[in-house]
């Protein structure tokens, strides 16, 4: 667009790379473009423009049909022709729309349009601005008004000019923010800085049907995900409930509760446990999640407990979880408001867990061994959705289906591995997906076998008396009965 900027403006393109600049002066993208126009009739236009297709104006943000001061505006309009165009008889057109031009009352004249920095895309005004030969910078990722940005070290002493363009350029935008450091702590968030705009990074979004606030600064939030979390809550079928260890402000929450099912949602950032409370009230769908701000192993241990006094009848039928047989607002609030309180299973058994926390969450499977109670767990083992990286780019699925393994100490029947998205070069963030092994699953001992009679048979193997503790006993007791059963 600026192809006949220096110019225009009487300054040598060299001169202008010579002084780059950090703040913007809009005026120096006001250009003066000298054109050949046809004025034709009004009623005219669209047979103009398609008989002289090719030959017409091409510029973003400038349009080829212009009003025609000169005549009453109902009457005539100005069509551009392309700059290519230069005399007034129209000598570079071919004789056929020469002729047509003079036979349907076309009239060249010479018309000046002037283009301003509206008529420039952020890209545009920045390779203007910017260095010569240094990268620009127009990729972010919108999070409501917020715009994510990675700038890099040669783009910092430039950080305010380029928040200030994005904001021109983009109206829904309130402000841009550049991410520091890397995400290096347990609640997955990380050091930003306002490059431009407002300071006040309390946003909303919609994501698969729902509606979301956050503070983008105190919690993590990714728009690149929205098709994963709709892939696994299309997955759930009626009447499943779902354990969301690591539910963030409940992007799989949510959606999964504004479809009718049930869930457990726990965060360990007290944040972002806020945030999923108030998005769980905001879309009305209390009475189907239960949230807790807790450790994820925690969070498990409490919810599958044995209950006091239990004398092996199954928990609550899944089909009348309290919580909805409370109904209205009063269960709304005791579902949403529920972090104070040890987790139970007031929905009943669970039939997925998700382990969103692909940094480390591979670490966490070590929570399933020796989690169920083959006395009291009266439904089957539960599917878990497991979210990884891996940086084996000839076969990621078979590395991360391997390490999954490593953690629990036995094979996994059936595992699959799907990748979600590129993250960076050589590294994949991917989900894998398998039910609890019953070699591992059962706690006590004689639990996999008490497990084996109850359902009829099944893959089973010696009982796990594992605990849930990081590299416990409970992962000990998994890697023998990983060989008692291999």
């Amino acid at each position: 667009l600026f192809r006949d900027a220096p110019q225009a403006l009487g300054t040598p393109r060299d001169a202008l790379r010579a002084r780059p600049m950090t703040a913007l002066d809009r005026a120096l993208f006001s250009i003066s473009l000298q054109l050949i126009a046809l004025r034709i009739p009004a009623r005219k236009c669209n047979a103009f423009m398609q008989a002289l297709q090719g030959h017409v104006l091409q510029r973003p943000k400038l349009k080829p049909i212009q009003p025609d001061g000169e005549q009453a505006p109902c009457t005539t309009r100005l069509l551009l022709l392309d700059e290519g165009i230069d005399d007034l008889q129209l000598t570079k057109l071919p004789d056929e729309l020469r002729d047509y031009v003079a036979a349907e009352g076309g009239e060249p004249v010479r018309h000046s349009v002037t283009i301003g920095y509206d008529k420039f895309s952020a890209e545009q005004v920045l390779r203007r601005l910017l260095p010569e030969g240094m990268e620009v910078p127009s990729a972010f990722e919108q999070v409501g008004h917020v715009a994510h940005m990675n700038l890099r070290e040669e783009h910092l002493p430039y950080k305010a000019l380029i928040g200030e363009v994005l904001l021109d350029k983009n109206p829904r935008l309130r402000s841009v923010v550049n991410k520091v450091e890397s995400i290096s702590n347990e609640f997955r968030v990380f050091p930003m800085e306002v490059i431009a705009g407002d300071e006040d990074l309390e946003t909303t979004v919609r994501e698969n049907g729902a509606t979301f606030a956050l503070d983008y600064r105190e919690v993590y939030w990714n728009s690149r995900l929205e098709r994963e979390h709709r892939r696994i809550v299309e997955l759930l079928r009626p009447g499943e409930v779902v354990c969301d260890m690591m539910a963030g402000i409940g992007p799989f929450a949510v959606p999964a509760a504004l479809k009718g099912n049930r869930v457990y949602a726990n965060d360990l950032n007290p944040q972002s446990a806020k945030w999923l409370r108030t998005n769980v009230l905001r879309n009305k769908v209390g009475p189907r999640v239960r949230v807790s701000n807790s450790d994820a192993r925690a969070f498990l241990r409490q919810l599958l407990a044995p209950p006091q006094g239990a004398t092996g009848e199954p928990a609550a039928a899944a089909g009348e979880p309290a919580a909805e047989a409370a109904g209205g607002a009063e269960a709304a609030t005791s579902a949403a408001e529920g972090a104070g309180e040890a987790p139970t299973l007031a929905f009943g058994p669970f039939s997925h867990i998700l382990m969103n926390l692909p940094a480390s969450a591979l670490e966490f499977l070590d929570a399933l061994v020796g989690a169920f109670d083959a006395e009291t767990w009266h439904a089957p083992l539960p599917r878990v959705h497991c979210y990884c990286f891996s940086k084996e780019t000839a076969a990621p699925e078979a590395d991360v289906i391997r390490r999954a393994e490593e953690v629990l100490g036995c094979t996994i029947p059936g595992a699959e591995a799907t990748v979600v998205r590129d993250v960076a070069p050589n590294k994949l963030m991917l989900c894998v997906s398998f039910v609890v092994p019953e070699a591992v699953a059962w706690r006590g001992e004689g639990g996999a076998a008490a497990a084996s009679v109850r359902d009829g048979g099944g893959e089973g193997g010696e009982g796990s008396g594992g605990g849930f503790g990081p590299g416990g006993g409970g992962r000990g007791l998994a890697r023998q009965c990983s060989r008692g059963t291999a």
